[in-house]
């Protein structure tokens, strides 16, 4: 495990287009967002507190980036088989369980890399230009609560996807899944938007971080469908939440594997 770990980390972290694709996604994001990326206060003083600052900060940071978070990670399963040494590799004494773990978080760590110097970049001009490095140390909590959680769930989900369709096919419906599941206003559609199994969304800001809220209690919507998947932001909530994305992506792993197995049968 730890050998598939450092081998799929060091050759995904030297890969040009992932740094290439994650520098024009940033640049995107930048200038959508500037006036709120710019000072990190979306209209209600959140820039003035370091610790409201790093949750819009984690907000923003999730927006766009896992997008290509999810892309970059689509068709490493598959490499194996495309260069032709899966065979050999299965043929080694090495346990296909380890293989599998190694890869998966050797792959999404090297993955989840820029976002990671995207966040604590933010926080460490925040902290020199406003002069509060408290902000640094709000950093790194609010990343592992925030974040982290949703990028173990979509790594699980790009890397097993593309064993059902061709990665392409994968990325299209990822890409939609995103707006979908996690963007778009819970009140416009039935989505999974802002429920538990969201991979963005704000039940740690407000659960555990006590953001203040906004015009409505963060949890069920008005008119909203699927409202039973939003329970009012509580700290048990937020440990709901985070129990749902590492249950979601251990599902997802049991699965590759058993799907695996049965395609060496």
């Amino acid at each position: 495990m730890i050998a598939t770990l450092r081998y799929e980390f060091l050759m995904q972290i030297r890969r040009p287009v992932m740094w290439i694709v994650y520098g024009l996604t940033f640049v995107v994001l930048v200038a959508t967002l500037w006036p709120g990326y710019r000072t990190l206060d979306l209209g209600t003083g959140d820039g003035h507190d370091p610790k409201q600052a790093m949750l819009v900060s984690a907000k923003l940071t999730m927006s766009l980036l896992p997008i290509v978070y999810g892309c970059l990670i689509a068709d490493r399963l598959l490499r194996d088989r495309r260069l032709g040494v899966a065979p050999i590799m299965d043929a080694s004494p090495a346990d296909p369980v380890g293989r599998l773990i190694g890869k998966y978080v050797g792959v999404c760590a090297a993955t989840a890399l820029p976002i990671a110097l995207t966040f604590f970049g933010r926080a460490v001009v925040y902290a020199i230009t406003e002069g509060k490095a408290e902000a640094l140390a709000w950093s790194v909590p609010i990343f592992a609560a925030v974040i982290l959680p949703g990028l173990v769930f979509l790594g699980a989900l790009a890397l097993a996807g593309p064993l059902l369709m061709p990665p392409l096919a994968f990325r299209v419906l990822f890409v939609a899944y995103w707006f979908w599941g996690n963007l778009i206003p819970a009140d416009m559609m039935p989505t999974l938007s802002h429920t538990i199994f969201a991979a963005s969304n704000e039940y740690a800001a407000y659960g555990l971080f006590d953001r203040p809220q906004a015009e409505i209690v963060y949890g069920p919507r008005q008119g909203a469908a699927l409202n039973f998947l939003r329970p009012e932001a509580t700290p048990a909530v937020v440990v709901l939440w985070m129990g749902v994305m590492v249950a979601l992506a251990a599902a997802i792993l049991l699965l590759t594997r058993l799907h695996a197995v049965r395609s060496e049968s």
